[in-house]
Formats: C-alpha cells, sequence, structure tokens
C-alpha cells in the first residue's frame, strides 16, 4: 500500500501493438512487460529484440518516463547495450509471487523493474511513501523506531527501489505495479500511463544456457590463512590459478561524481577498466564450480556483468535491502551481490551439507518478512516456539546495516558480520578459502575465521591492514571483535555529514524539535532563528549547537510523527472495498483476454 503527496493520478492506456509500430511523441509513462527470462538463450533474436527496445525509447518524447519489468538476467544484460542518450534512473527490485524454486541454489524471489529516461538529471516523480508492515507476534511496526517516532509519517515511509509490499505475477497482469506507476509519476506533464504488454510477441524458448567448459583443475594455495598488504592486483598475481573456494569483493564505489552511465566520462571508464583487471585475476584464482560475488550498487554492476559474462558463468542476482543514506525522495535501498561461477556452478555448500554448525545456521537462515526485531518480541516467540525463520532466498530485507558508533571501528564502509556470515555459510565449508581483495577493518577474513573458514585478505591501506592483524589477535584471545565498544570514538564515516563535538544536552533534543513543530503550529509556517528566538521557552544556542543544521532542527515540524501500534487494531489505512473490487476485476478481465487468445 502506498501514499503519493499531490499526485494527479495518470490514465492506464493499453496499447495493443508491438512496440515496433508505435511512435508515441507526448509526454507520458511507457511501461513494457516482457516475461521473466531464465537465461539469456531463452530471449528470442535477443540483438533484434534489444535493437527494437533501444528504438522505442529513442522515439519517445525526451521528457517521458520509461519503465520495463522483466527478469534480473534480462534487465542487466539489456542495459549493457542501452543507447548512450538513454540513462538508467533506477533498478527497482520487485518481489515475485511465486518464487521460483531451486533444490540446490538460493530460490528467486524478485524481478526488476527498470526505470530509464532521455533526459539528465533527477527523476521526476511524486513524494511517495510505502505504510508500515506490522510484526505477527508484537503488533508493532516491523521497524523499531525508537525515540525518533517524532520525525515518520503517520502513515509510512519513503518509497525505496525495493518493493516487497506488492508482488509480480508473470502470468497474470501487473496491476499492482501500474496502479503504483500512475500514482508515483503522477504529475502534470504526464497524462497517461502507456502499457505495452510484449510478453506474447517475445515468448521466452525452450534453448538451455551452455556452461563454459574449465579444467577441473584444482591447486593448492596455502596450508593457513594469510592477510596481504598491498595493491590488489599485484598480490592477486601471486596467488595460483584454480586455488580460492569462494571471492568476494566490495570495491569502492567511485561514487564522488555523479555520472549518467557506466560509461559517462574518462574517469569513470578508468575506473571500470581497473575492475576489469581486479575481476579477471579473481576469475583465475577461483576454482572451478565455485562462485565469485561482487557488491555494487546496480548501475554498477550492470558494467561488472558485461565483463564477467564473458569469462565466466551468470549464476545469481541477490538483492540485499540495505537501506543507505536517504540522498533522494526514493530510498536507495538496492545493493547488488553479483554472482558468477567458473563453469557449471555446483551445489551451494550450505544446502547440500548434512549439519550446519550454529553460526552457520544464523548465517544461512532469514527472519521472515514482517517479523521485529525487539528483544522482548524476540523473547516471546522462542517461548512460543513461533516459526520466525525460513531458508535465506535472494532477497535479504533481514540483514541491517551498522548504524551505532560503538559497533563500528575506524572505517567509513563496514558491512555488518550478519551479511558474511549469510555469504560464506552458503558458498563455502569449513577449511575452505575465502578471498576479499578489499578486506579493510576485516570484516571477511574475521568473519570467515569464526566460521572456521581459511581466508586471504588483501588491503592496501598499512592503517587498516594493521587494524585487522589486531582484530585477528583479540578474536585468537577469544575476544569478539565486533563487541560493543564504547571507548573508541571512529573517526571515519560513511556520510558527508559532519559529526557533532561531544556535549551535555541540558534538555532533549526530541523536547527541542516537537517544541519547533508547536511553535509552526502556532504560527502557521516553518519558523526561522529568529522565530525560534521570540516563541521558544529555550536558548536559541540549544538549537545552533545541538544539532547539524537547521533541516535537523525543524524535521519534526516537516512531519506528522507516528505511532508503532495498529491503528483501531486492524492496520492503518486499509485499501477500501470499492479499490479492491475494482483491482479484482481487471484481473479477471485479463485472464479472459489471454484464454481468447
Amino acid at each position: 500500500m502506498h501514499l503519493s503527496e499531490e499526485s494527479i493520478k495518470l490514465k492506464e492506456k493499453i496499447q495493443k501493438q508491438s512496440i515496433t509500430e508505435v511512435n508515441t511523441t507526448s509526454t507520458n509513462v511507457e511501461f513494457i512487460i516482457l516475461p521473466y527470462y531464465k537465461s539469456l538463450e531463452e530471449i528470442p533474436q535477443k540483438e533484434t529484440l534489444y535493437k527494437e527496445i533501444n528504438e522505442f525509447i529513442s522515439k519517445t518524447n525526451n521528457n517521458s518516463t520509461i519503465a520495463i519489468l522483466t527478469s534480473s538476467l534480462f534487465a542487466a544484460d539489456f542495459c549493457t547495450q542501452l543507447q548512450h542518450d538513454i540513462h538508467l534512473k533506477l533498478w527497482i527490485a520487485v518481489k515475485l509471487d511465486k518464487p521460483i524454486e531451486h533444490k540446490s541454489y538460493l530460490s528467486e524471489q524478485h524481478c526488476a523493474l527498470l526505470i530509464l529516461t532521455r533526459y539528465k538529471g533527477g527523476l521526476n516523480h511524486t513524494k511517495t511513501r510505502i505504510g508500515y508492515t506490522y510484526c505477527p507476534s508484537c503488533d508493532k511496526t516491523t521497524k523499531d523506531y525508537g525515540g525518533k517516532k517524532h520525525l515518520y509519517h503517520e502513515f509510512g515511509t519513503l518509497i525505496s527501489d525495493v518493493w516487497r509490499d506488492i508482488s509480480v505475477d508473470f502470468a497474470a497482469y501487473p496491476k499492482e505495479i501500474i496502479n503504483r506507476l500512475t500514482d508515483l509519476f503522477g504529475l502534470p506533464e504526464y497524462k497517461y500511463v502507456n502499457v505495452y504488454d510484449q510478453r506474447e510477441n517475445y515468448k521466452a524458448s525452450n534453448k538451455k544456457h551452455s556452461f563454459i567448459q574449465f579444467p577441473q583443475i584444482e591447486n593448492l594455495y596455502s596450508d593457513k590463512s594469510v592477510l596481504l598488504s598491498g595493491d590488489c592486483i599485484e598480490q592477486l598475481k601471486s596467488i595460483p590459478d584454480n586455488s580460492i573456494d569462494f571471492c568476494f569483493a566490495d570495491p569502492p564505489y567511485n561514487l564522488k561524481k555523479k555520472y549518467e552511465s557506466w560509461d559517462d566520462g574518462i574517469d569513470i571508464q578508468e575506473y571500470f577498466d581497473w575492475c576489469d583487471n581486479w575481476l579477471s585475476e579473481l576469475a583465475r584464482v577461483l576454482k572451478p564450480g565455485r562462485t565469485l560475488a561482487v557488491l555494487n550498487i546496480p548501475q554498477w554492476c550492470v558494467r561488472h556483468f558485461k565483463h564477467l559474462n564473458k569469462i565466466l558463468d551468470y549464476q545469481d542476482w541477490i538483492v540485499w535491502e540495505g537501506l543507505s543514506m536517504p540522498v533522494r525522495m526514493i530510498m536507495p535501498s538496492h545493493y547488488s551481490i553479483l554472482c558468477f561461477s567458473k563453469g557449471k556452478p555446483k551445489s551451494l555448500p550450505g544446502f547440500v551439507r548434512e549439519t550446519n554448525s550454529l553460526l552457520e545456521t544464523k548465517g544461512i537462515e532469514a527472519l521472515k518478512e514482517d517479523y521485529c526485531i525487539r528483544e522482548i518480541c524476540i523473547s516471546k516467540r522462542k517461548r512460543l516456539k513461533a516459526k520466525d525463520k525460513e531458508i535465506s532466498t535472494n532477497i535479504w530485507w533481514d540483514v541491517h546495516r551498522l548504524k551505532h558508533t560503538s559497533r563500528r571501528v575506524d572505517h567509513p564502509c563496514q558491512l555488518p558480520p550478519m551479511f558474511m556470515y549469510r555469504l560464506i555459510s552458503l558458498f563455502t565449508n569449513e577449511g575452505e578459502f575465502v578471498l576479499d581483495p578489499f578486506n579493510g577493518a576485516g570484516t571477511t577474513t574475521l568473519t570467515a575465521q569464526q566460521l572456521n573458514r581459511k581466508y586471504v585478505g588483501i588491503e592496501l591501506s598499512d592503517y587498516y591492514h594493521n587494524t585487522t592483524l589486531q582484530r585477528h589477535e583479540e578474536l585468537n584471545l577469544g575476544i569478539d571483535p565486533f563487541r560493543k565498544n564504547n571507548d573508541d570514538y571512529p573517526k571515519a564515516k560513511n556520510s558527508r555529514v559532519e559529526r557533532l563535538k561531544k556535549q551535555k544536552y541540558q534538555v532533549s533534543k526530541k523536547v527541542l524539535q516537537l517544541e519547533i513543530r508547536t511553535i509552526s503550529n502556532t504560527i502557521g509556517h516553518i519558523p526561522t532563528k529568529d522565530e525560534v528566538k521570540q516563541h521558544s521557552k529555550f536558548p536559541i544556542e540549544y538549537f545552533e549547537n545541538y544539532f547539524i543544521d537547521w533541516g535537523e532542527v525543524t524535521a519534526a515540524a516537516r512531519t506528522t510523527g507516528m505511532t508503532e501500534d495498529r491503528k483501531n487494531g486492524n492496520g492503518t489505512y486499509k485499501i477500501k472495498e470499492e479499490q479492491l473490487r475494482l483491482f479484482e476485476e481487471e484481473q479477471a478481465k485479463y485472464k479472459k483476454r489471454k484464454l481468447e487468445v
């Protein structure tokens, strides 16, 4: 369920022609529905199809928005063939209504909704919120908002690029997606969402994927784990071919500058040339049948896909819903773990070994959707033996970023330990080698040691290399390297916002922000500093010294505040019966059309 502010709901118009027969000139949202292709070989006349889609987009109005619904594999490959004047704005991961089950691999639980434009700059859309979800056990919001409830909206949070509140059935008409698009892009310049259902025109073939053939040779790297200091490419060259069981890379994202696409600018091309070099080295040292996983933003993973697809075999596109800094009105949550195997992948060790350790089980099992992580609720569920866990799929919504500084060491981009517990537990067995060419402060190698894996960690920075050595020494002494530590205050940050100096607050920030809301309600607008001086019972110095900027001071005045409890005991903002009836009628019409065809 969603709520779009000041949206002028667009009209849905079904276009029955093929995209090759359409000549659209008006400013609209053009929505193309394609099959869920499971392999590139299934795509009929692939190069022709890519050309036709590119030509269709090129004919659209310069201010139009194009949405394409398909599989992640198709989306990744097609995006490598986008014309230079077409810009990938968003890759939205949408939950599949019926996950594609695999016995020895991760189940596929998401598809791709690409949002493309011909114009540069930010994406034009309405401010849209997703309604809160509630824990089935305690009936409170899934997320614990703690002392910040006054800073959130009563309906829900800003929409992100991972949609799990709705789902797609590729055998049915995607009414929920269309309904959202009509509101999300409900702007004055748009009138229609033109729907081009091309699933019949471009049916998947029965062709199977042919895996690259590699000699089934494995070499021994070392009898023990090792931490290497230096340039990753130079250090990788010292490692034998076919000697590593699992490679994981979380490279620097090169996001200091803004780019419209991965081939936009000389410096970004140099960045990906460098990426190609270390990716090729990782592919070389990887054992046959094993996995190389790269974590990056979707736009950059598209470029990694382009290179890796030439030398390895596509295995999976795992979506990590790792909500990051709110830098836009569509929250960046989709982080991609692009997985390629060296030839046909072996069954995932985490799914086929007879027993798992407690830590492996913790990694492999995911929290079921909507269950919260409040300690009192977790204790209650344990007492009642509630079944709140399930085997991980290829959407990871239950792995949360490190938010509190007491859990961090002095490194700006630390992954949560649970992220690596899951990857390593799924893709390796005890005693096997895990390699990370950008080891940073050691999360990968530390979790590998905790899971009784051998490891190779490479780090360019002497400072982080020494930090990792120290943390491994602590682990060898039985000290938890991921413990809460209030003694050290990390200097490094993953945000451009400066930290405030440590100070004693005479009044809590919450009280001050609610004071601003009261003043705003009194005078009818967000107050200025002078107006706060005039109306507040607190000194202006509190507002100036306790907050990063005036935007943080006035944050509570710009929203409604929320409660973590369901309203009226039966949920908040229930969809009206009339809306449900219309939805069911549209589904019935679509099924009837399918039968007539």
